[in-house]
């Protein structure tokens, strides 16, 4: 990977010769030879012999997605990692970036702060009046308090759009006030999905696409929004990986989905029921209920049937946990 110092140095001084560039960085001339060799390669600047040239970070990120696009076919888990990394680096690449331009910026990048600088960023620069809205939301507790105007009127823009996905943390439905919550955005055409541990605060709207400052925050109080097809195309394609790994709120709401993701895992029923606080006797009510509800009469094939019932679930074709292949006889 590049090394991210001289990365910025670059950007923000836009040298045009690599002896400028060993000057501005106090590399000598072997090592800014060396660095500039590595930051060609990567596609981060152009330029031939000593010369430099550079490219926007939307082109370098365009560029990138298009070399990992064969590898989401056939090592998806290793791309979304690659794919995470260019998500994670934008921000500073493009704060770097915004220092450094004079000329017109073909990355306009627009900056709010405060405590309401996620929600501020959509409501001043994204589309009301239609289009698809992506969202990762790792907090959304602000957005639950059903007695507060504002919540009404987010749920009223958000009815507007012609389609709103939203990944949200699993840990938000422990509760069964948390998903009447949530129903009411439902009600207004939101789909919401789980996800364990959601990567960071982002959402794509349309061609517009808003960060955080720092990758990886939740609840951002400094956040980045920009308008450019590459890099909304980028981050549409990061999330629909993401969608597809996570868990749909409904199926969170049965009673036997705890215990069907301890027992995928190789947890024993009677341990995954103790773990949850719930009798053997009663998980085993539940682990019936749930083969009534997909007309299988076999755990093998509830096993099948309920990892098909969300595309992004591992299959249980092979590897059946051991517990599962001997509970019908308890059930």
């Amino acid at each position: 990977m590049y090394d991210e110092t001289l990365l910025a140095i670059v950007y923000r001084g836009r040298p045009g010769t690599t002896r400028e560039l060993a000057t501005l960085a106090h590399l000598s001339p072997e090592e800014a030879e060396a660095a500039v060799t590595g930051l060609r390669a990567q596609g981060l600047i152009d330029g031939s012999g000593d010369e430099l040239r550079y490219l926007d970070p939307a082109a370098w990120a365009a560029a990138t997605v298009a070399a990992r696009s064969a590898e989401l076919r056939t090592t998806s888990q290793e791309a979304l990692g690659a794919l995470e990394q260019v998500m994670s680096d934008l921000p500073t690449l493009l704060q770097h970036w915004s220092v450094g331009e004079a000329s017109e910026n073909p990355v306009p990048v627009v900056t709010r702060h405060g405590k309401h600088a996620s929600e501020d960023l959509w409501y001043e620069t994204a589309r009301h009046d239609g289009g698809t809205l992506c969202a990762v939301l790792p907090q959304l507790d602000r957005f639950l308090d059903p007695s507060l105007e504002w919540t009404a009127r987010f749920i009223r823009a958000l009815a507007r759009k012609d389609a709103v996905r939203v990944i949200v943390p699993t840990a938000m439905v422990d509760t069964e006030t948390a998903i009447l919550r949530l129903m009411q955005y439902r009600a207004a055409g939101v789909r919401f999905r789980l996800l364990d541990a959601p990567p960071s605060w982002f959402w794509v709207d349309g061609d517009q696409l808003a960060l955080p400052f720092e990758w990886g925050e939740h609840r951002p109080t400094s956040a980045l929004g920009m308008r450019n097809p590459a890099l909304a195309g980028m981050a549409q394609a990061y999330f629909d990986q993401l969608w597809q790994r996570t868990e749909p709120l409904t199926q969170a709401c049965e009673p036997w989905t705890p215990l069907l993701k301890l027992m995928r895992r190789g947890i024993t029923l009677e341990t995954a029921s103790r773990r949850l606080g719930i009798n053997p006797r009663t998980g085993r009510r539940r682990v019936a209920k749930a083969m009534e509800h997909y007309g299988v009469a076999t755990l093998f094939a509830l096993g099948v049937a309920w990892a098909a019932s969300d595309s992004g679930r591992p299959q249980f074709t092979q590897g059946m946990p051991p517990d599962w292949s001997g509970v019908l006889e308890s059930v």
